[in-house]
């Protein structure tokens, strides 16, 4: 392989020195001389270099000076400083400040100088050779997370409806609805109690739309860290912060084009509040590190499952960021509000699953119909498709799916009296309660995956346990 030949420019105020140089250098590098700082920056204006040697001490600008401005202009190039001073401390802060890469004390030796010069160069060959492979290795990762993303897209296309499965008026007046706005940029609040399939709404919103064929992006704005939701939503160029080895996309910059689905947006801590409502209302970003906004162009899809005009009036979210998130809102009802819904769905979910785990079953009896469609379902759609699954599980191949392999809080029930005599609030909360305590016994008392079996959040769980005063 042929070596490249570097290329060096010498700069000294003194003729002999710089001939002297030229001599030491000019049989295996192409060599250019400067007598001065001002001839170097011209020289450098219109020619590329890969090492620079200067001499410290010139009437006009110093070396140091010289190369400090260099530094950002020319940041791969060779910086090398040549003195007969006592400037050690001087020299020493450079090169640790970047300003230069070596200094030489006069009077040198040929050899040992031109040692010195091929040795730098070979690290800073180096240097370059793992950035540009750093970079490649950026845009690779950029790469995976954006089709991880587009995959698991696929993968849900292929495993969930691509319709909104109901039998309820209620549900087919919402979709109704929808269809008014698909077809536009507005954004869109979806309301609603965890787990009556506010995400599958929002990705209804997105397939109806035409961006359905861009990226369609959900984020859950409690789940990721304070520290980092700066970084996670409008990106970071390398060097921002610790840690920030190299530039990252954020969530608005990978949606653009495409569909951002902001999920429990009443969850979002107040910094990214400010920010989101920057973005809605200018249509632009500023990444972490950057000092000029990048325009973006995502549509936004919200969701929440508290009540927003409640946490604005606790000045727990932002009155202006609400205006411009409620633009267009759906409420979603509680599954035991539409139960015309709960028979498609539970079919849907028992072919899903029996696929899924390839169990073929008998369906479900008369008895589990009826049961399933009495019983509340407080924790909505979630809770009737991990039930229906936990049925196939139980299922004996080709048998139908009696009531006794229904959850024991389903079963008991129906046994006991429908409601008591309270109002349908506390019959709610008992029966909550009821299905927590009967989770967490199921689970020998373990937290996450009661919460997981739930479809909550661990912290959800943790504050309903504090209030049912379970706290250890």
């Amino acid at each position: 392989m042929t070596r490249k030949k570097y290329s060096l420019l010498l700069v000294d105020d003194e003729l002999a020195n710089l001939q002297k140089l030229r001599r030491t250098f000019m049989e295996q590098y192409s060599v250019h001389s400067a007598q001065s700082a001002a001839e170097a920056l011209e020289i450098l204006g219109r020619v590329a270099v890969d090492a620079i040697i200067t001499d410290q001490r010139m009437p006009d600008m110093t070396g140091l000076e010289l190369l400090e401005t260099l530094q950002k202009s020319h940041p791969n190039l060779v910086r090398i400083v040549l003195t007969g001073f006592a400037e050690v401390s001087d020299l020493i802060a450079a090169i640790n400040t970047g300003k230069v890469h070596k200094y030489i004390t006069k009077p040198w030796e040929p050899d040992d100088l031109r040692l010195v010069v091929h040795d730098a160069l070979e690290k800073m060959e180096l240097i370059i050779e793992n950035e540009r492979l750093a970079a490649e290795l950026k845009l690779a990762n950029e790469r995976l997370r954006t089709e991880n993303i587009i995959l698991r897209q696929e993968v849900e296309q292929q495993v969930f409806s691509k319709s909104i499965i109901h039998g309820s008026p209620e549900m087919e007046n919402i979709l109704h609805l929808l269809r008014r706005v698909t077809g536009t940029g507005t954004t869109v609040l979806i309301q609603g109690e965890t787990g009556t399939g506010k995400e599958l709404i929002a990705r209804f919103i997105h397939g109806e739309s035409n961006r359905r064929d861009q990226i369609f992006i959900p984020v859950n704005c409690g789940a990721i860290p304070r520290e980092l939701v700066e970084s996670e939503f409008f990106g970071h160029s390398r060097g921002a912060f610790t840690g920030a080895t190299q530039e990252k996309k954020g969530f608005f910059e990978m949606a653009d084009g495409g569909t951002l689905f902001l999920d429990e947006i009443g969850e979002a801590p107040p910094e990214l509040q400010v920010k989101l409502l920057r973005v809605i209302q200018e249509g632009e970003i500023m990444p972490v590190g950057y000092n000029q906004p990048r325009k973006v162009d995502v549509r936004i899809i919200a969701s929440t499952n508290r009540d927003l005009k409640a946490e604005v009036q606790a000045n727990r979210f932002r009155q202006d960021l609400f205006f411009r998130i409620n633009v267009f809102s759906v409420t979603i009802p509680p599954l035991r509000e539409r139960r015309k819904d709960i028979p498609p769905l539970a079919e849907f979910f028992l072919q899903q699953f029996s696929r899924k785990l390839n169990r073929r079953t008998g369906g479900f009896s008369d008895e589990t119909r009826e049961l399933m469609l009495e019983y509340s379902w407080p924790g909505n759609v979630r809770e009737l498709q991990n039930e229906v699954e936990r049925l196939v599980l139980l299922s004996e191949p080709g048998r139908a799916i009696g009531p006794e392999l229904l959850s024991d809080h389903i079963r008991q029930r129906h046994r006991s009296s429908p409601v008591s005599d309270g109002d349908l609030k506390t019959a709610v909360r008992e029966l909550e309660e009821e299905m927590i305590r009967e989770t967490l016994t199921r689970f020998g008392q373990n937290r996450s995956r009661t919460a997981r079996a739930l479809g909550i959040s661990r912290q959800s769980l943790l504050e309903k346990l504090r209030r049912m005063g379970i706290n250890d």
